[in-house]
């Protein structure tokens, strides 16, 4: 539970942000609890985990304290009253479980997602080549092709995606039509934001 909200261990060390806890802090209660339930249903896998492999002063795990006081503001997903039960559906699961800030947005110098570029897209967190804005300002699938790419992985051209963005659609494939649509009305209703350029 502390790791998914708070970004602690068991023992009370600061995680590494890699795991996103940023977005998963938006998550209620039973939802992380149901997904621990799932998680412990899950089989066991063998050998055990690299160590961290972070240059100065990134190997000071303390110093996540710091990174957490800048980027980790503690607050539950809160529902806006002015919006539709959809829209706020979409809202829960696009910045919570979904995390789709974490890949969609760029980052400052300390690895925090640039707050006035949220959605507009940045460089891959794997290392290779870029993920799109899916702001108004970029975005031009309508709302039902929205909804078709997040269930089958298809684009209104014919091709589809692939990476990351392929197995984020499985997941996302395995939700309710509600769920999908939700998503969708909630993406289309992000403002136009300019991103960062891509690379030459």
């Amino acid at each position: 539970m502390t790791a998914i909200l708070k970004g602690t261990s068991p023992d009370g060390q600061h995680l590494y942000p890699a795991f996103p806890y940023t977005s998963y802090q938006r998550m209620r209660t039973d939802d992380v609890r149901d997904l621990f339930a799932y998680i412990k249903t899950l089989p066991a896998v063998s050998g055990r985990s690299k160590p961290h492999d972070l240059p100065f002063p990134f190997n000071i795990r303390r110093t996540l304290g710091v990174w957490k006081f800048l980027f980790l503001d503690g607050e539950p997903f809160k529902p806006d009253p002015s919006k539709d039960a959809a829209w706020n559906r979409g809202a829960y699961l696009v910045n919570g479980p979904g995390h789709c800030a974490e890949c969609h947005s760029p980052r400052n110098l300390l690895g925090g997602i640039v707050a006035s570029q949220r959605f507009a897209g940045g460089p891959d967190p794997g290392g290779e080549g870029f993920v799109p804005n899916i702001t108004q300002k970029a975005l031009t699938l309508s709302h039902d092709e929205l909804v078709t790419l997040l269930e089958t992985g298809e684009t209104p051209m014919g091709d589809t995606v692939g990476g990351e963005m392929g197995k984020v659609v499985g997941n996302i494939s395995q939700l309710s039509a509600a769920d999908r649509e939700a998503i969708a009305t909630y993406v289309m209703s992000l403002p136009p934001v300019e991103g960062p350029k891509r690379p030459e």
